[in-house]
């Protein structure tokens, strides 16, 4: 099962909804109950919008699982934003992810 977070209102660190709070989307990851597996790891992708910087959202994707992704780690404490979006995806067994 894929799970899908957005976010718009006051300025907030993205970590705040991926990997603090109990429930948060890396944890669902690894330990989905509403699905036929109990892990989710086939990529995700964040897109967050700057407009201090630009109109065009900034994205970060990746067909690692996001709880071992170091670079997801090392941004999403310092990303601030008023509006985005996180997708973490569950592929069916017999389709294949691969990193463009």
């Amino acid at each position: 099962m894929c799970r899908f977070a957005a976010y718009l209102g006051r300025p907030l660190l993205i970590n705040e909804v991926i990997t603090k709070p109990k429930d948060s989307l890396i944890k669902q990851r690894s330990a989905a109950l509403e699905s036929d597996g109990t892990i989710n790891a086939d990529g995700f992708g964040i897109a967050w919008y700057n407009l201090t910087v630009s109109e065009i959202p900034a994205v970060f994707v990746s067909v690692a699982p996001a709880w071992n992704d170091v670079n997801l780690k090392n941004i999403t404490h310092q990303i601030v934003s008023k509006c985005f979006f996180d997708h973490f995806s569950n592929q069916p067994k017999e389709r294949s992810t691969i990193q463009r």
